[in-house]
């Protein structure tokens, strides 16, 4: 299964569906330990000692597995760990047939734990070594090798059970799977473009900021307005705006990298990251985005430009200040002329773009309203 949405906890990330996952392993083993604790006693006051043993041996294996998971993170090996204790529990049940023979019905929590921890792919494979070993143990009874505490017929009907709550758990987990996917999909992305909304936007700014500090990385923030927007909606209504709102995001998709991260940051102002990119490949990345806006032609309203802003990560800033950088080249953008590109730098260097030479300006004081 995959996972949308990252959170941070201690010295490590992990996704929504990781922290699920966490807690059902902490509520799965404090549960399951106490109750095979219970039976466990259960059998040692009828002197079954070495199911006692056995139980408790399981028990305390969760609870360090729970202790391991709290101090390495590890959910994988913590996932493996529940599902190999599950099934050597299950062979030792299949034996002994467990307390007053009642053994059998955990099987019935194996599939659900395999497709919530696994996924639906994997899932299947647990399920399939599951029926196996259940198989070679009925194999081994028949053959007089290794006895069985259960019928022919008992392991039969359990595992048509079984095969039953396997395929209710794959659908249940698949519906899930896809309702999760969706949520997780709709948290992020703004709903009229379909580009990343402005609380994704800032929390993949401040990854990259962490990123570009932790490897010495540089990389650009892109800052773009819709010039004259404001009319378009008075002129022509909210739903030609809306319009060009759109096909302003299509272009920006077709005309970005797959490296770089385009959200729309509210109104007509979107917003592009582009990783592993100095301020000369922030520049021709932007004016590449500026000229393929400006081949538009909207139905009705005509041609549409924007003007733009760019600044380049220095090591230094937040994410507060970056995007205040690529704002205030922005509205110096707007303020000399719009449907131009500008750049932030704090100094008065010169770049060579192409045959040109773009000088940087020193920023201006004011702010874009």
């Amino acid at each position: 299964m995959l996972g949308v949405g990252r959170l941070k906890t201690g010295r490590n990330d992990f996704s929504s569906l990781d922290i699920d996952k966490i807690r059902l392993i902490y509520l799965f083993t404090t549960v399951g330990s106490v109750v095979l604790i219970s039976i466990a006693f259960l059998h040692l006051l009828k002197g079954d000692i070495d199911m006692f043993a056995f139980e408790m041996l399981i028990a305390s294996g969760g609870i360090l597995n729970a202790v391991l998971l709290k101090i390495t993170k590890n959910v994988t090996v913590a996932e493996n760990f529940i599902l190999f204790g599950m099934l050597i529990l299950i062979c030792g049940i299949l034996v002994h047939g467990g307390y007053n023979r009642t053994g059998i019905y955990w099987i019935y929590t194996y599939p659900l734990l395999t497709f919530f921890l696994k996924g639906n792919k994997t899932g299947i494979i647990w399920n399939f070594v599951f029926f196996l070993v259940v198989l070679i143990f009925a194999f081994l009874d028949y053959k007089n090798i290794v006895p069985v505490a259960f019928s022919q017929d008992e392991i039969r009907q359990a595992l048509l059970a079984y095969t039953i709550v396997m395929v209710l758990a794959y659908i249940f987990e698949e519906a899930l799977l896809k309702s999760y996917k969706e949520v997780s999909r709709l948290a992020v992305t703004d709903q009229l473009t379909g580009l990343y909304n402005r609380h994704y936007i800032f929390e993949k700014l401040n990854d990259e900021i962490e990123r570009a500090k932790r490897f010495g990385k540089k990389f650009c923030l892109i800052l773009l307005d819709i010039d004259d927007f404001k009319n378009i909606n008075d002129r022509f209504g909210h739903d030609v705006g809306d319009y060009v709102l759109f096909e302003v995001a299509q272009v920006l998709r077709d005309t970005t990298r797959s490296v770089d991260t385009v959200g729309r940051l509210g109104g007509e102002e979107f917003i592009i990251i582009c990783p592993n990119t100095d301020i000369v490949g922030g520049l021709i990345i932007a004016e590449k985005i500026r000229s393929s806006i400006g081949e538009l032609n909207i139905p009705d309203v005509g041609r549409i430009t924007v003007s733009v802003g760019v600044a380049e990560f220095t090591g230094e800033e937040t994410a507060h200040e970056l995007i205040k950088s690529a704002d205030t080249a922005l509205y110096r953008a707007k303020r000399s002329g719009k449907n131009k590109v500008e750049i932030y730098s704090k100094n008065g260097n010169v770049i060579r773009f192409g045959i040109d030479l773009l000088k940087i300006k020193k920023p201006a004081s004011a702010g874009r309203h």
